[in-house]
């Protein structure tokens, strides 16, 4: 004989569908009070439309959301700096700027530049005396970003450095209204210099001047002269000169005229 207490399935099942009845009756009262209340059906009509708006625009959303925007920004006249022993080689070959082109999103291109001007290294430090062939590269160019350097390489000689006296010869600058011959020839406190530089550039050196300005000049005076070499076509050339300049006394010429007034006297 079952216990008076003891539900059977069928009382179970009854009980479950009264709850469930229940809630149902509940939350069709609720969605009742919000698709009829002005306020709950403008909210309603929001939430709708905004999933509408995403299940239309997902692909174009999820583009800018997952997905980086690819640009490409060209860069003109970009500086090279040259990494190389230069005291002890001359180095020539290298081009002072060069295009560059950057490519990745637009936030790490941005990011990027606005550290600094963007550089392009040539790195010569692993090579030796002679020619060649090196790989420009941008410098601290971060992973999320590809540059493309024009020339992407180049053809660079390294020339061993020599050192040269050589003899320093004056050559006075004058001004309008003055002629060299104003002056007498000047006195140098150094009359030999030394000159580093590769050996062709050495052989190319004609003459190394004493630069004096004697502009406005109206009596005897002193000067500190620059000092510069010069090759056969009197073409300046860029080399390492000790001391680059020289101390320089320069006297009025006496006019003749005045001489043979003085000697009449």
């Amino acid at each position: 004989m079952e216990s008076p207490n003891k539900k059977g399935p069928s009382v179970w099942f009854n009980e479950l569908r009264g709850l469930l009845t229940l809630i149902f009756q509940k939350v069709s009262k609720l969605v009742d009070r919000v698709l009829f209340d002005k306020k709950g059906s403008v909210i309603i009509s929001l939430v709708l439309s905004i999933m509408i708006c995403v299940v239309i625009n997902y692909e174009d959303i999820s583009l800018k959301l997952f997905n980086d925007t690819r640009t490409t920004v060209d860069l003109r006249n970009v500086a090279v700096e040259v990494l190389a022993d230069t005291d002890k080689y001359d180095v020539a070959g290298v081009p002072s700027t060069v295009d560059v082109s950057l490519t990745g999103d637009a936030t790490s291109i941005q990011v990027f530049r606005s550290k600094g001007s963007v550089q392009v290294v040539a790195d010569l430090k692993k090579y030796s005396e002679g020619e060649n062939i090196i790989n420009l590269k941008v410098k601290n160019l971060p992973e999320k970003i590809e540059a493309v350097v024009d020339p992407a390489t180049i053809d660079v000689t390294l020339s061993k450095k020599v050192t040269k006296s050589f003899t320093i010869q004056p050559e006075l600058l004058v001004g309008s209204n003055q002629k060299v011959t104003d002056f007498e020839t000047p006195t140098l406190d150094v009359m030999t210099v030394k000159i580093t530089a590769s050996q062709n550039q050495l052989n190319s050196i004609r003459i190394v001047k004493a630069l004096i300005d004697c502009t406005g000049q109206i009596q005897d005076f002193e000067a500190n002269a620059a000092l510069a070499a010069y090759d056969a076509k009197g073409n300046r050339v860029n080399v390492t000169l000790s001391p680059e300049t020289v101390h320089a006394s320069v006297k009025l010429a006496k006019n003749t005229s005045d001489t043979d007034k003085e000697d009449s006297e």
